[in-house]
């Protein structure tokens, strides 16, 4: 095998050849009058030249693919990014207010007021994670090598490409999720797994760590709310007055009279005086507005 010297060598005796048969062709030239020194410029001209030239190709072909490969990390992180920052953002949404938010990968959710989501500002590539504090609806675009995780007080939903309605609040003992397309895996703290079908309603206490789980044909009414319709269906009293509290941004003062005894079984949409009147109507208990904000509650005499 030559070596890179000696293929020089030859190259330099063959343009050696060729300058000199060149010189012979045109006229003839006296031995002394040979421009020895300008041919010997042109060689040592053309070898540098050809240096240059093959150390520029090696350059080339290093840097070239690596300003490729850089070129498209970035525009693809851009988009989907490799590794999480581990940046996070949180929202949380007024009392009185609801919120929709757009995720970067398209994914959606609608939230209820005084809800609280925390998120990474971008998605690592293996998996979509958030953590809600509150009430929310949840549309997640379709991806199954990037699952999307719901982190709650007391366990979490993964979620592949679902739309599903999800009650978790922190402070409050049960956690409530109904399926209405797709499916989810629940996994609460202790590690116990429940799989959803569409139609599928779950309530986990986080106490005691019992699930139920019932089945609806029609499961639109959890997610009515998105439309500004609020429904109770056999909720406490105490319960659903904590509810209007979010969604109207007042207080209520529950009197120690037996008012508690009650459950709500309606729907309200409109402005919170509608809403009281209506709960007037089904039962014997009476509001009345101290100021702007505060409620009392008291049964009729």
């Amino acid at each position: 095998m030559k070596t890179k010297y000696e293929e020089e060598v030859r190259w330099l005796s063959d343009r050696m050849d060729e300058d000199f048969e060149q010189l012979s062709e045109d006229q003839y030239i006296p031995g002394d009058k040979i421009p020895s020194e300008k041919i010997y410029a042109e060689i040592n001209r053309r070898i540098r030249w050809r240096q240059v030239y093959s150390w520029s190709s090696k350059i080339a072909a290093v840097i070239i693919p690596l300003i490729v490969l850089v070129g498209f990390y970035t525009y693809v992180d851009n988009r989907v990014p490799f590794f999480n920052s581990g940046e996070m953002v949180e929202i949380q949404v007024p009392q009185g207010e609801c919120m929709q938010f757009m995720f970067q990968d398209g994914s959606r959710v609608y939230l209820e007021p005084a809800s609280k989501l925390r998120y990474p500002k971008n998605f690592a590539l293996g998996e979509r994670k958030v953590f809600l504090d509150g009430a929310g609806y949840f549309m997640v675009e379709k991806n199954a090598k990037r699952p999307f995780v719901v982190e709650v007080s007391g366990g979490q939903v993964q979620v592949t490409g679902t739309s599903f309605d999800l009650e978790a609040w922190v402070n409050k003992k049960e956690i409530r999720l109904g399926l209405d397309d797709g499916k989810v895996n629940f996994q609460s703290e202790v590690r116990k797994e429940y799989a959803l079908i569409p139609g599928d309603r779950m309530i986990y206490d986080k106490t005691t760590h019992l699930c139920t789980m019932t089945h609806q044909s029609e499961l639109r009414s959890l997610s009515a709310w998105k439309n500004n319709l609020i429904t109770f269906n056999d909720t406490p009293l105490k319960e659903a007055l904590e509810k209007l509290e979010r969604w109207y941004d007042v207080s209520f003062e529950i009197g120690s009279d037996g008012t508690n005894i009650y459950s709500l079984t309606m729907n309200v949409n409109g402005s919170l005086d509608e809403a009281l009147n209506e709960i007037s109507k089904v039962t014997p208990i009476i509001f009345t507005m101290k100021n702007d904000r505060h409620i009392k509650v008291e049964l009729r005499k």
